[in-house]
């Protein structure tokens, strides 16, 4: 997609070299070996004035493999961006819509600048869905918490490509659940380290990839200064959620937080559970490559 041309800089080469070769004076060893390092990387006999090397970066047809095989490409590449939005998009900002055409779209990186995103769900046998290729619909969500937004990104599988067809900006509704609201609890957990403390169980669990065999897992536990060296990156502020079809509610008790980076090997797990009224982490998972 980005074409880079080097034959300006051949150009420019041979030109240094030649001026170098112009420049020198009396014969010296040193200028002989000058003068053979110099033939080893200018060579002033040949014409390369019609040179012209093209080096082009190619999306790989393998970038719709998956959504986030797509996600990468999409949030990483203005260009790849553009063709992959059905323009003109609907932008909803609460009750009014702006319909933007191509010209008037800015690329966005959506969370790709963070360190890590992350996927939530109720129950463990919906991590699955991630890699459920059957699904043509996937929802992006980006909350802020502070301020309770939520950023909506609706994607839609067409002829096996996935394209963005709207964003919606709105703000986070919540019903009372009789406990205590998990997105107000993990902005506690995440930003204040005394009541991170005080809610973790004991003990608490912990899997992890065996040092000594790649390919099995190791079960354990961990005292609450281990959790503090071990613990990963807890965006504070905000949350992404991918939504490829888990039923997230505010009463259920159980909560398990993906905490992933687009390629650059973070994979983190964090299991919650809610016991009258009171959200605590009771097991964490670190399976990062």
């Amino acid at each position: 997609m980005k074409n880079i041309l080097l034959g300006y800089v051949l150009l420019l080469m041979v030109a240094s070299c030649m001026g170098q070769r112009k420049g020198s004076g009396a014969y010296s060893e040193d200028s002989e070996a000058d003068l053979f390092l110099e033939d080893s990387v200018c060579l002033p006999d040949e014409d390369f004035s019609d040179t012209l090397i093209v080096v082009e970066e190619v999306v790989p047809v393998t970038a719709d493999a998956s959504f986030i095989d797509f996600l990468y490409y999409f949030t990483s590449d203005q260009e790849f961006q553009h063709s992959r939005i059905i323009f003109p998009v609907s932008f909803y900002n609460d009750t009014t819509v702006t319909r933007l055409t191509e010209d008037q779209w800015t690329f966005d990186p959506m969370f790709s600048n963070e360190q890590v995103y992350t996927v939530i769900f109720d129950k463990e046998e919906e991590l699955e869905l991630e890699n459920n290729s059957e699904s043509t619909s996937v929802q992006v969500d980006w909350m802020y918490l502070s301020d309770k937004n939520v950023k909506r990104y609706y994607f839609e599988q067409k002829n096996d490509q996935w394209y963005l067809e709207a964003v919606n900006k709105e703000k986070i509704s919540r019903q009372q659940s009789g406990g205590e609201d998990f997105y107000d609890f993990y902005a506690s957990f995440a930003s204040d380290s005394i009541f991170q403390s005080e809610r973790l169980s004991d003990p608490l669990l912990f899997s992890t990839v065996d040092p000594e065999d790649e390919f099995s897992v190791l079960e354990t536990t961990l005292e609450r200064g281990q959790w503090f060296a071990f613990r990963p990156p807890m965006p504070a502020d905000k949350l992404t959620n991918i939504r490829y079809g888990q039923k997230e509610t505010e009463k259920s008790n159980r909560k398990i937080v993906e905490f992933k980076g687009l390629g650059n090997g973070f994979s983190y797990t964090l299991y919650f559970r809610r016991t009258h009224g009171k959200w605590k982490l009771f097991k964490f998972e670190d399976l990062s490559d």
